[in-house]
């Protein structure tokens, strides 16, 4: 079976990911004890040993999963070790250059392959790599907001030509495609924006709507359904944006008047827009010879499936939700600027109670239009009560929310007033007790009351959404509960969400109730991390418990499998290039191991020659992360007095080179001038590379230091001074902090 199969290579990826999470706390636990080449020695044991796995497991049969996955914790521990060589040298390297070394056997593994993992990989080290270099290269420049806008076209066109690639079938990814055309849409939009870039912004509406246009042509040329949708939500997200904008431009009486008709427009095209979908049935339509053979084995040809209607789902509640925004925006508008009510929040609640009581009888009227002017009701109505603490209409308020729970059918639409009621009554009590907890324990309370009850109702269609909706609303007041309460009522919260959660958990197993046990089983483990990092933060401990959490997986996954092995074999595996690309994977690994041991011989040679300085530190800002203590540092030479350089602009940015020269009474170094290519230093002199962040000062790439566990407020106390290799092109390593002040030999 199917599930079966998913449920093995979920097992076999979890565990090697908390063994891996594992190996990865055990090192920062003996981060310190360790020299260099310890350090460095195990990622390549990693990187090759997971190759050889691959390999090996690629001659095997029905172990290509295994193979690729192995690959892939290749690939993955090249990127921790071109990290690690970065941390352990504190190598003056851009965080942009991290990711792009990295970024290049992601994506020639993913062509090799057509491995989705790598094509994900690849697409984020790439934007990853792209976004720090433009941005911060040229994006705090005197000309910043055309070289960002220029910055986001760049984005805009990669997704373009990564979604025209992938439509043709250049590129074998259904995530590459979908990302591609969500991404590039809204780098469009957040270009084209007039209030983030006032000057260039309205320029880009041009080639924002002009997208929009080829995307809805496009896509309903090729009769495709889904992504006719996507570029329908795109275009219903312009218009919001472009409407806010406006309403933040032109505040006035007219504006709002208009609005109205624009709000009745846009509810009424995304009307007839969703009907046109839900009609519209694309396969069923006669094509010429030549684009029917295409079609018919594409999946475009295909009836609708989950996905499709799941986009149906979100598009109707989009516009229902960009309708309802729109709609009070406008009200709100009318009310207070058109009209001139001098007590406009008692208009905004009749308004509410009004529309919110029309829509509950209105039973005939279109439902986008319907539930769009019923949650413009609630918003203006119950969010005026809310901002004058008004109880009696809250409760009026929480009494509609029952009725429309009780009138209007459907699933999702009683799970939605249900979880409105909740909200509106949370409210209440806050205006009634003053203590947040003893509100959450009220709610706690009266939320399994109502799941208990609900257990009893007969009919369905109001059982099930009292039951989904109660369940995890309890769930979710009670896990807060565990780390907002004090005193005894922590330890009774947290004993008694480890039970409730633990019973549910064996209860709906056994009684098959998958919602039930998902719900459980995302509360558990949240409380579990939670209460882990909580409770156990030592390094060791999580190495440890890491190590045990994957070799129980593996060991189940391992016994799983066996049991089913017969139903598994059944399954059909992804065709795999390994064999075919065998050579070019080995020498691609390769390739990843001579970089490494490039940048390590060029940062050992650093060590060997550098000339050795000692800076003065700032305070130091101590922090603690999952990879284990370090401290954040910044040096007096941080803030040089760059004003006083008639040709530096201090609030530029960019790449920066300056002077040093020992203080001869404390031989620390300090700033002397900018440098100037090809000027000749005198003796004692070294220069320093570094990027300037405007009237933030400069980094020079040794701002990180990483420390024993625990030692932070020490390192606080006590480091005044570091010492600092420089090569002769500028260039810089840490070496280490000096507890106490000291000269330099």
């Amino acid at each position: 079976m199917k599930s079966k199969f998913v449920t093995i290579q979920l097992g076999y990826v979890l565990g090697a990911s908390a063994l891996l999470t594992a190996i990865v706390y055990f090192f920062a636990t003996n981060w310190e004890k360790l020299n260099r080449w310890e350090k460095f020695i195990p990622v390549f044991v990693l990187i090759m040993g997971f190759y050889g796995l691959s390999l090996w497991l690629s001659r095997q049969n029905g172990r290509q999963f295994l193979s690729k996955l192995s690959l892939f914790a290749s690939c993955i521990s090249f990127g921790v070790g071109v990290g690690l060589i970065g941390q352990t040298y504190n190598s003056h390297a851009d965080s942009y250059s991290l990711f792009a070394v990295w970024f290049i056997p992601a994506f020639l593994l993913a062509l090799l392959t057509r491995w989705q993992p790598y094509y994900v990989l690849a697409y984020i080290l790439g934007h990853l790599a792209y976004g720090i270099y433009f941005f911060g290269r040229w994006g705090g420049s005197s000309d910043a907001e055309i070289i960002q806008i220029i910055i986001w076209l760049g984005i805009a066109i990669a997704n373009g030509i990564l979604y025209v690639l992938t439509e043709r079938g250049r590129l074998h990814s259904s995530f590459l495609k979908w990302i591609s055309f969500q991404v590039g849409m809204a780098v469009l939009v957040v270009a084209s924006n007039s209030q983030a870039y006032e000057k260039y912004g309205v320029l880009m509406n041009l080639p924002l709507v002009l997208v929009l246009a080829a995307a809805v042509y496009y896509t309903h040329k090729t009769r495709n359904k889904a992504y006719l949708l996507f570029a329908g939500l795109w275009v219903s997200i312009t218009v919001t944006v472009k409407y806010i904008e406006l309403i933040i431009q032109h505040y006035n009486e007219f504006f709002f008047i208009a609005s109205l008709l624009f709000i009745i427009l846009f509810i009424f095209a995304n009307v007839k827009f969703m009907n046109f979908i839900r009609s519209w049935n694309p396969a069923s339509k006669q094509l010429d010879p030549e684009n029917r053979s295409n079609l018919e084995t594409s999946d475009q040809a295909k009836p609708d499936g989950d996905f499709t209607k799941w986009v149906v789902r979100v598009l109707t509640v989009s516009v229902i939700i960009i309708g309802s925004l729109l709609g009070s925006l406008t009200i709100i508008g009318i009310v207070t600027v058109v009209l001139g009510f001098d007590e406009p929040e008692n208009v905004l609640i009749g308004f509410g109670i009004v529309t919110v009581i029309a829509m509950i009888i209105a039973k005939k009227l279109n439902s986008l239009v319907r539930y769009t002017i019923l949650i413009s009701g609630l918003l203006l109505g119950a969010g005026a009560a809310v901002f004058t603490e008004n109880v009696p209409i809250l409760l009026v308020f929480l009494a509609l929310t029952v009725a429309a729970f009780i009138y209007i059918a459907g699933l999702v639409h009683r799970i939605f007033f249900f979880l409105t009621g909740v909200i509106i009554a949370s409210f209440v009590l806050f205006n009634w007790i003053d203590s947040g907890i003893i509100v959450l324990t009220v709610l706690t309370a009266l939320l399994f009351v109502i799941f208990a009850s609900g257990q009893v109702i007969a009919n369905a269609g109001v059982r099930q959404p009292i039951l989904y909706s109660s369940f995890p609303s309890f769930l979710l007041t009670l896990f807060a509960l565990t780390f907002m309460a004090e005193s005894s009522w922590y330890y009774i919260a947290n004993v008694l969400f480890f039970i409730v959660v633990f019973l549910a958990l064996v209860i709906s197993r056994q009684l098959h109730i998958k919602w039930i046990y998902a719900w459980s089983m995302g509360f558990w483990i949240a409380f579990l991390v939670y209460k882990y990092y909580d409770l156990a933060w030592k390094l060791l401990h999580k190495s440890i418990s890491f190590a045990v959490i994957g070799i129980l997986v593996l060991a189940f996954t391992v016994w799983y499998e066996k049991r089913h092995r017969l139903e598994v074999s059944e399954q059909p595996e992804a065709s795999s290039n390994y064999a075919m690309n065998r050579w070019i994977i080995a020498l691609l690994v390769l390739l990843q191991v001579m970089a490494m041991s490039l940048q390590i011989g060029k940062s050992e040679w650093l060590l060997a020659h550098g000339q050795l300085i000692k800076l003065q530190l700032e305070p130091l800002d101590p922090r603690s992360l999952i990879q284990g203590d370090y401290v954040r540092l910044r040096y007096t030479i941080s803030e040089p007095p760059l004003y006083a350089d008639e040709n530096q602009d201090a609030d530029s940015k960019g790449k920066i080179t300056i002077v040093l020269a020992p203080n001869q009474a404390t031989g620390v170094y300090e700033y002397r001038r900018v440098y100037t290519k090809g000027e000749t230093l005198a003796p004692g002199e070294v220069r320093l590379n570094g990027k300037k962040l405007g009237y933030e000062g400069i980094e020079f790439g040794i701002e990180t230091y990483f420390i024993p566990e625990g030692t932070g407020r020490i390192y606080e106390r006590d480091a005044k001074f570091a010492e600092v290799k420089v090569s002769a092109g500028g260039d810089a390593i840490l070496v280490r902090l000096l507890l106490q002040p000291s000269v330099v030999q």
